[in-house]
């Protein structure tokens, strides 16, 4: 399938508090819009392997009973007791993105720095499972690589899965708009974890540049990169369940969500689009209060949140129970799940009972959405969180960035 990519050149449209151009700055920067392919997964990915994956993206070691029920899962060895079967519209969200000569399907993620792809560089046992056309080949027919140097690149995980590779600079566009030295890090070795995916070519990272992993001097995100060209310092994130969603870039679409925007200032500087609401409410319950140091990931499918909040939710919702054997909390498919919100300066953001559905386990066992975030150093607000709400990501040079959380119209 390929991905319909809508370039708008209209005047910015604003929400909330965010600060409206004049209409002359739009003249020479540019706004487009990502829509993103629904790519159905030929494998099916068990929940508690999405929540060990959670770990080694953050070079975590997951606790014992998370990476046990991962390896149950990946040897079959628990299919008897614990039935899995794929869930009707499972989805992997990917964005065509030009680099160099080739036109890949890249993970957008806003929790990590890295445009990281499968390249000819590696060994063909590792790329065997994908398209010529759709592995990077730096030194292929056309190209107008540049080798960086000096510079290579690792990610690591918690249980040593992850990659590494040489580093280029290429050209690399997304959505019409263009950088042309763009540092991207070319595959040479990756693990059985990234390799099996067959429909996903690499990664395209959107948290801040800080994060880059390249060694030993760290890379502009593309994003960084283009900031002069969009018309302003924004892209925004609307995904949604079981459907296809979009980034916009340079614009904030007025259609894509209802109310207000409320911003929050990023908390700290560790790199990672960081916030803290401040209370969360079960359904229609009163709110609990209590800081959540947060940080909002397109690139995680589960939502983590405190042992106390995840727990909270849980006992809402009756039959639901934790089940170590699968490492997470697991309730009656049947059961009405109520909404969850949280409190973002002031304002409650709330994300619909469905969403918190992950994964069918049995003919009557559900795996949550909502899980514990033990041993992280953050709650993680994934997809789960992120495909009931419209996100703003706001990046002006000079000014502290923040975020901005609304409501997907009804």
């Amino acid at each position: 399938m390929s991905l319909l990519f809508l370039l708008s050149f209209t005047a910015l449209l604003s929400g909330g508090n965010s600060k409206p151009l004049a209409l002359e700055s739009l003249s020479s920067k540019k706004t487009f819009t990502l829509e993103q392919v629904a790519i159905p997964r030929r494998r099916t990915w068990a929940a508690p392997q999405a929540m060990r994956q959670a770990y080694m993206k953050y070079g975590l070691t997951p606790p014992a009973n998370v990476y046990d029920a991962a390896e149950a899962w990946a040897n079959g060895t628990n299919q008897a007791s614990v039935p899995v079967r794929p869930v009707k519209g499972d989805v992997e969200y990917l964005i065509n993105v030009t680099v160099g000569t080739h036109v890949l399907s890249l993970d957008m993620d806003t929790g990590s720095s890295d445009l990281w792809v499968f390249s000819t560089l590696q060994p063909e046992d590792q790329r065997n499972n994908r398209p010529v056309a759709r592995v990077y080949d730096p030194k292929g027919p056309g190209s107008k690589a540049r080798k960086l140097e000096g510079h290579s690149w690792q990610i690591r995980y918690g249980d040593m899965s992850g990659a590494n590779g040489q580093v280029y600079t290429d050209r690399v566009g997304v959505g019409g708009i263009f950088f042309e030295n763009q540092a991207v890090e070319a595959a040479t070795s990756v693990s059985r974890t990234f390799s099996r995916d067959s429909a996903n070519d690499g990664l395209l990272g959107l948290a801040f540049s800080r994060l880059n992993t390249i060694k030993p001097t760290a890379q502009k995100t593309w994003f960084d990169n283009v900031l002069p060209q969009l018309a302003a310092p924004v892209f925004t994130s609307y995904l949604k369940r079981r459907a296809i969603g979009a980034y916009d870039f340079g614009f904030i679409d007025r259609s894509k969500y209802q109310g207000d925007i409320t911003y929050v200032p990023v908390v700290g500087n560790k790199g990672f689009w960081t916030f803290a609401p401040t209370a969360y409410v079960v359904g229609d319950n009163a709110p609990v209060t209590g800081p959540i140091n947060a940080i909002a990931d397109t690139g995680t499918s589960l939502w983590y949140l405190p042992r106390a909040v995840a727990d909270g939710y849980w006992a809402q919702v009756p039959g639901a129970q934790f089940n170590s054997l699968q490492a997470g909390w697991m309730f009656p498919c049947n059961a009405k799940l109520p909404d969850m919100s949280m409190i973002i300066a002031g304002k409650k953001i709330t994300v619909p009972g469905i969403n918190m559905n992950y994964q069918t386990i049995s003919t009557s066992q559900c795996y949550g959405g909502i899980q514990r975030d033990t041993g992280m150093p953050f709650s993680i607000f994934g997809d789960i969180f992120l495909k009931g709400v419209f996100v703003v990501f706001e990046s002006e040079p000079g000014k502290q960035p923040r975020i901005g959380f609304a409501q997907q119209p009804s």
